[in-house]
C-alpha cells in the first residue's frame, strides 16, 4: 500500500470535485500539510482510513466525507453504471430487505413502517411499492427512521408519492457545477396509497441522517408530517463514491439541497422535531399523538 499515493488521490478528488469550491481548497491544503507532516505515515490501511475520514471531518465540518478501506478490491463498473461502494451491491441489498426492516400493525389499525436505508430505486423500487401499498388502508401512519443511515433522493421521492394527494415539489439537488436536479412526490401512478389527508408521524433520532433527513425535513416543512424525536445527524450534500485505488473508497459530497419552501435545508443544523424527546421513547410518543389525533380527529 502507498499510503502517499491514496492520500495526494483523495486529495485532488476533494480539490476538483467537493460541493463547495473554497472549503475544497482548505480541505485539500489540510490533508497535503498532514501527508507531509507524517500524519498518515502507517501501514495499517484500516488506520490510514481512519486517520483521513476524522481529517475530512475536521476540516470541513461535513459528516458525509469519508474513506473506508475494503479488503476485497474494487470491480469497477461498466461504463454509465453508477459507482457503488459493493461489489455485491444488489445481494448487500435484497439480504436487508432493500432497506425496509419491518412493516408493522398496531391495535387502533396503526401502521409502522422501519426504514433503515433508502436503497437506490433500481434495487428497492418492488420492495418499497409493496411496502407503502401494505400500509395504504391505515389509518395513521409512523415511519420509523431512528436507524436509517441514510440513501437515494429519488426514494425518498417514491415514499414522498404515497403520502401526499397531489404532484408536489420536494428539495432539489444542486451540484458543484451543473443545473440543479428537481425531485417530486407523484401520487399519480400509485394506484392505493396511505394519502395525504390521514395522520402521519416520523420518529427520528440524532443517529438519522443524509436521506432519512431529506425525508423527515421536505414532509415537515410543507406540513404533512409531525416528526418525533431527537434532532438529526445535519447531512444535506449528496455524494458519489470514487476509488482513489482499488481497496479505498472515498465518499464524496458534490452537491448541495434546496427544499422549496425553505429555501435552505439541514446541512450542519440537523431536522428539528416538533415534539422533542429521546430516541428510545421516540417511536412510542409517536404512536400516541397518532391516537390522539384519530381519537380528536385532528
Amino acid at each position: 500500500m502507498d499510503y502517499r499515493e491514496v492520500v495526494q488521490t483523495v486529495a485532488g478528488l476533494v480539490s476538483a470535485r467537493y460541493v463547495f469550491p473554497d472549503v475544497a481548497q482548505r480541505v485539500a491544503a489540510h490533508l497535503r500539510r498532514r501527508l507531509d507532516s507524517g500524519a498518515y505515515a502507517t501501514n495499517d490501511p484500516t488506520e490510514l482510513a481512519t486517520r483521513l475520514t476524522n481529517d475530512l471531518r475536521q476540516a470541513s465540518g461535513d459528516r458525509h466525507l469519508r474513506v473506508r478501506h475494503e479488503p476485497e478490491p474494487h470491480v469497477p463498473e461498466a461504463p454509465g453504471v453508477t459507482v457503488r461502494e459493493q461489489n455485491d451491491r444488489a445481494e448487500h441489498c435484497r439480504a436487508m430487505g432493500f432497506g425496509i426492516a419491518s412493516v408493522q400493525r398496531i391495535d387502533g389499525n396503526l401502521a409502522v413502517l422501519d426504514i433503515r436505508e433508502l436503497v437506490e430505486p433500481d434495487l428497492s423500487r418492488p420492495a418499497y411499492e409493496a411496502a407503502l401499498m401494505s400500509v395504504a388502508d391505515a389509518s395513521a401512519l409512523v415511519i420509523d427512521l431512528r436507524q436509517c443511515v441514510g440513501g437515494d433522493p429519488a426514494t425518498v421521492a417514491l415514499v414522498c408519492s404515497a403520502l401526499v394527494d397531489r404532484r408536489t415539489p420536494l428539495s432539489s439537488i444542486v451540484p458543484r457545477s451543473a443545473p440543479a436536479e428537481e425531485f417530486w412526490a407523484d401520487p399519480a401512478p400509485h394506484a392505493l396509497s396511505f394519502g395525504g389527508r390521514k395522520p402521519l408521524l416520523l420518529a427520528v433520532a440524532g443517529f438519522s441522517f443524509s436521506g432519512a433527513e431529506m425525508l423527515a425535513y421536505d414532509l415537515q416543512a410543507m406540513g404533512r408530517a409531525v416528526v418525533v424525536g431527537e434532532t438529526t445527524g445535519g447531512g444535506a450534500n449528496p455524494c458519489n463514491v470514487h476509488w482513489p485505488s482499488p481497496h479505498f473508497s472515498l465518499l464524496l459530497p458534490e452537491a448541495s439541497t434546496r427544499n422549496p419552501i425553505t429555501g435552505n435545508n439541514w446541512e450542519g443544523c440537523g431536522v428539528v422535531p416538533d415534539v422533542a424527546c429521546d430516541a428510545g421513547n421516540a417511536l412510542r410518543v409517536a404512536l400516541g399523538l397518532a391516537r390522539q389525533r384519530l381519537a380528536t380527529g385532528a
